[in-house]
């Protein structure tokens, strides 16, 4: 008799939610506009923001929430702060 062997689920990654909850409220301000420089540049070098654009959709990942948008890295940056504060909320488990 053959037994068929199963993989463990994934185990489930803990995010940091007080930091999560910091780069949120540092987002805030500028989901109605307003110049990013700096603010992208302070994020890629110190919080580890990764960017990527493919097939019309930009991609931004940090802290362990990845956010898509069809409409560019400035909607990407505000689902980002939207599901960070939808994980801290919720006390989340990605």
């Amino acid at each position: 008799m053959t037994t068929k062997t199963t993989k463990a689920p994934a185990k489930a990654k803990k995010l940091d939610l007080p930091r999560l909850e910091r780069l949120a409220a540092e987002i805030a301000p500028f989901e109605k506009g307003g110049d990013k420089t700096d603010l992208l540049a302070r994020l890629e070098t110190e919080e580890g923001l990764k960017v990527k654009a493919a097939k019309g959709v930009t991609t931004v990942t940090m802290a362990g929430i990845e956010a898509k948008s069809p409409r560019g890295l400035e909607e990407a940056l505000y689902l980002w702060g939207n599901k960070a504060r939808r994980a801290v909320n919720a006390g989340a488990v990605a």
